[in-house]
């Protein structure tokens, strides 16, 4: 979303799995046990012998909060480039292709554009939208299947995937980006979606893809960090009501939190900062590890099985600058700058979380810019690292 103070009632970015070596599996968070989304999915790392198959389960995951039409409309029009890419000889695999927007919702209710019921709820979005009619899928169908022999739409998938992905920008502006990936599929300790349920196969890869111009901001259900009542000032526990709380309580830059305040008290200072990670249990969002171990609970075999990748911003520079306050207040508001701007106007800001998950997944992690207006080559490198993993 745009960097905008939310109302309540009123450099080439590098892929980082090349030469990645695989990092250790998180302890913490595993609650998802097994994978509520696929019948019978076992927990990661089970043992036995990995036997793969040309068999792929994909999620993309699609921001869908505010200022992302170009990137959406980039994505839209660049997707024939990986279908065309993972036809590749010998083919195309046998696919399941769902789509998911990250409203999560936020807060009581009182954020505009963020309700309290868990807003989109992980459903997989399966209406026609945009200039199209029809998405072409079968009656009843929620993700696009098709095994080769079979499939459960009318035209060509390009185009069904097309009619569903343009998602628009009503969405909540705290991006749940990661935390909508595990309730999709029923990872996070909770059944999936009716509406999921049977996407995910015990004997597929998972192929998760992440399209955001913004950073993670997956909170905990119930949690403080959307307060409206109480902490709506500089000086309040949790500061204004906007995107710099998923900053100030989940980054850490080299062990201290963004600051919130200007030095100077100005709207001219700007801070650059370094080191900048996760805060993971020292903040207020769901640690990147918890999710990292609940997504591999659905697989049996996780470090061969899950593939990621993530079209986002760039973790540098990473900045603060400051702007007047919407209300009467004591000085400045708090902004993270931008770290990237295309030459469309699209932006991306510092996605550390994003990048902290994909880097886990080592050599099955690819991270890409988000400022590029053409994203047919990332599209591509996608296809093709789902080409290097699968039997040929």
């Amino acid at each position: 979303m745009t960097h905008r103070h939310l109302a309540y009632a009123p450099i080439v970015f590098a892929a980082l799995a090349a030469g990645c070596g695989r990092l250790p599996v998180y302890a913490d968070g595993g609650t998802g046990g097994r994978g509520q989304a696929g019948a019978g999915a076992g927990a990661g790392g089970t043992g036995g012998t990995f036997v793969p198959t040309r068999k792929v389960d994909m999620l993309f995951v699609i921001d869908d909060s505010s200022s992302v039409r170009l990137l959406q409309d980039n994505l839209n029009r660049n997707f024939p480039t990986f279908m065309s890419r993972l036809a590749d000889p010998p083919g195309l695999p046998d696919l399941r292709v769902a789509v998911i927007g990250i409203d999560l919702g936020a807060g009581d209710g009182s954020i505009a554009g963020c309700n309290a019921t868990g807003g989109k709820n992980g459903i997989f979005e399966f209406t026609a939208r945009g200039t199209c009619a029809s998405t072409g899928l079968d009656p009843g169908a929620t993700y696009i299947a098709d095994s080769g022999t079979t499939k459960n739409y009318t035209g060509n998938l390009p185009d069904v995937f097309t009619c569903i992905a343009a998602l628009g920008e009503q969405g909540c502006g705290f991006e749940h980006v990661l935390a909508s990936i595990t309730r999709a599929l029923g990872a996070d300790g909770r059944p999936a979606p009716v509406e999921n349920q049977g996407f995910l196969r015990d004997d597929a890869f998972l192929f998760i893809a992440i399209f955001t111009d913004e950073d993670d901001c997956s909170a905990p259900p119930g949690s403080g960090l959307f307060d409206t009542r109480t902490s709506t000032k500089l000086a309040s526990p949790l500061g204004p009501v906007s995107n710099f709380r998923c900053n100030e309580f989940g980054h850490l830059c080299k062990g201290q939190k963004p600051p919130r305040l200007a030095p100077n008290g100005s709207v001219n200072d700007t801070v650059t900062l370094d080191g900048c990670v996760s805060a993971e249990g020292a903040g207020m969002l769901i640690p990147v590890s918890t999710i990292v171990a609940q997504l591999r609970a659905l697989k049996p075999f996780p470090d061969q099985q899950i593939v990621v990748s993530a079209i986002a911003g760039p973790t540098t520079p990473y900045t603060v600058v400051w702007k007047n306050p919407s209300t009467a207040d004591t000085g400045p508001w708090p902004v993270i700058g931008h770290s990237c701007t295309a030459l469309d106007g699209s932006f991306g800001d510092p996605a550390v979380r994003i990048a902290q998950f994909v880097q886990t997944f080592g050599a099955n992690g690819l991270l890409m810019p988000v400022c590029e207006t053409n994203y047919g080559p990332s599209l591509d490198r996608m296809a093709q690292l789902l080409n290097q993993v699968m039997p040929r």
